[in-house]
């Protein structure tokens, strides 16, 4: 994930936080991650991204995420119990 999020700040030169607007991969709503690149790597705020790819990504917003967190072999799988 880390090297998408780097190629999504390198096409987006100069800029220190960048909006992607999408849709959650479990429920479907509309979610605006913003993304700020740091000294230690990449803050997300608004919901949470998982490589589902080489160059792809899905995405989450907060409640879906608080609901299931966990992933497996690169997706997100529900935690059962």
């Amino acid at each position: 994930m880390i090297e998408i999020l780097r190629k999504i700040f390198e096409a987006n030169h100069g800029k220190s936080t960048i909006e992607l607007k999408e849709k959650c991969s479990d429920c479907g709503s509309e979610i605006t991650i913003s993304i700020t690149s740091t000294a230690g790597g990449f803050g997300l705020q608004g919901g949470s991204l998982y490589k589902c790819s080489a160059d792809g990504y899905s995405a989450t917003c907060p409640e879906c995420y608080k609901n299931n967190p966990k992933i497996e072999d690169g997706r997100r799988t529900m935690d059962e119990g």
